[in-house]
């Protein structure tokens, strides 16, 4: 999973049991068709760049 702000988290579409915890506790997770890199042994999280807070 992968933050998005707020409440919502990015998750691939074919791991719907994944999202159920975070959904318990309060959480959006927001699904998306990774199926083309998952073929290749990608994840939400090697498809994200994680970027500082530019306005500290």
């Amino acid at each position: 999973m992968v933050p998005l702000g707020g409440d919502r988290l990015l998750r691939a579409a074919s791991a719907p049991k994944t999202a159920e915890p975070f959904t318990d506790l309060g959480y959006a997770p927001v699904p998306v068709d990774i199926g083309e890199f998952e073929k290749l042994e990608g994840c939400v999280t090697r498809l994200s760049v994680r970027l500082r807070d530019l306005y500290a």
